[in-house]
């Protein structure tokens, strides 16, 4: 019985989907965990008030980078078809085509934010200066989505997870100093300035040798058309903004609604619900091109989708449990604080991201498989959530038993419409 045991142990973690999927967990993890680090010392370091400015920033500099961060997702489509096709020429022509074109659109980010950061910081209640260094932290962090396409193409999961552990330890190292003397926000968001300029100068380096590695048979062509990768590149764009959207609104009205020790309280709250969100990031990032290139060939892919929501569902739920069972304890562990305004708040709030780390999986593996019809119902619900915040927020846990209600319907319509096609 013992041995039979240990063999299904093996074979399980011989399968390839578990074993990079394992892979780019330990290295997300460990990523996962500096983030994670870096906010409980945030957490610490800055007054109830102070963090929930910080985190408001984080939310706003997540929610005007999903307007770029789709191009992750769609560079992997086509990198993933170019090196199926052992196209490599092509490969590194748009790669440089792209560095280029971000590079100027970088560019014009940070000094849209110097024009219009009077505006957002009266919206906010917080200082010009802080949306400056927000346009400067989006602005390099366009690079990003290039550098791991590349390698989640070439499904270099070992790199990919040493560059996630090196931008996450900067950050920390960095912002960490800086708030313990005394730069408080200002240092916080210093933090994830350095993170995005490591992450180039690492990823270009890695990228260079990875193309003198590869044997590319030159072509006469020297320009490329990218009216393929852009038409799909805007479909994907709307996926991603309506997740996000889904996931980050309510910190973003919660602070324009309510007083900033309660921003404070649900900002706590919503910490310990975004490590639910994290907790099966790995899945995604390794189904992508998996499920690209079964779909290029012609292949079987919709087992990857099983396999993946069956791993994450058993972890989530699970998570979400303990959430609900010891929410005071697990706030204490991880924050030091436990208001009993985030306790009643953290095993709902748990239990929702639980819901829209399965509706991520599920969006990473339409988006592969090129089924974009789920996008228009997924714009859809997204509005709604917004709209019945805005007009219903009598109370903070009103605002997540809509976020609840919301994440639910999204999983069930999604799942449907990924079932429906097969």
């Amino acid at each position: 019985m013992g041995n039979l045991i240990k063999s299904k142990i093996k074979l399980f973690f011989k399968d390839e989907l578990v074993f990079h999927t394992t892979l780019v967990f330990i290295g997300t993890s460990v990523g996962g965990f500096f983030n994670l680090l870096y906010h409980l010392i945030s957490v610490r370091l800055l007054s109830s008030s102070d963090y929930g400015t910080f985190n408001t920033l984080i939310s706003l500099i997540m929610f005007v980078s999903v307007v770029f961060s789709p191009l992750g997702a769609t560079l992997t489509r086509f990198f993933t078809e170019y090196i199926t096709r052992e196209d490599f020429f092509l490969l590194k022509l748009v790669f440089k085509e792209f560095i280029i074109g971000l590079s100027v659109v970088g560019l014009v980010v940070f000094i849209l934010s110097l024009i219009f950061s009077s505006f957002w910081a009266q919206f906010l209640n917080t200082l010009p200066l802080y949306i400056t260094i927000c346009g400067g932290v989006i602005g390099l962090s366009l690079f990003s989505p290039l550098i791991v396409s590349l390698l989640q193409s070439l499904q270099k999961f070992g790199l990919l997870s040493f560059v996630s552990i090196l931008s996450s330890f900067a950050k920390l190292a960095v912002g960490t100093l800086l708030m313990f003397m005394g730069g408080k926000i200002l240092g916080g968001l210093s933090g994830f300035l350095v993170s995005p300029i490591l992450l180039i100068i690492a990823g270009f380096f890695i990228a260079k040798n990875i193309f003198k590695k590869i044997k590319i048979r030159e072509k006469e062509i020297t320009q490329v058309s990218l009216s393929a990768i852009y038409k799909y590149f805007f479909p994907v764009s709307l996926a991603m903004f309506s997740f996000t959207l889904l996931t980050n609104i309510d910190v973003i009205l919660v602070k324009h609604f309510f007083t900033s020790l309660e921003t404070g309280y649900y900002s706590v709250a919503q910490m310990i619900g975004k490590i639910i969100l994290f907790l099966p990031s790995a899945l995604a990032i390794v189904i992508f091109p998996k499920s690209t290139r079964a779909y290029v060939e012609n292949k079987h892919s919709y087992l990857f989708l099983y396999k993946s929501l069956m791993l994450a569902g058993v972890c989530c739920l699970g998570t979400t449990f303990l959430c609900f069972l010891f929410p005071e304890t697990i706030l204490k562990i991880l924050t030091s604080k436990s208001p009993s305004a985030s306790k009643e708040l953290v095993g709902l709030f748990s239990l929702t991201m639980s819901f829209y780390a399965l509706v991520w999986i599920i969006i990473n593996f339409l988006l592969a498989t090129h089924n974009l019809k789920f996008i228009f119902p997924l714009v859809v619900v997204s509005l709604l959530e917004s709209i019945s915040i805005y007009f219903y927020h009598p109370t903070l846990k009103s605002v997540i038993q809509i976020l609840l209600f919301f994440s639910m319907i999204t999983f069930l319509m999604l799942f449907f419409l990924s079932v429906r096609r097969k």
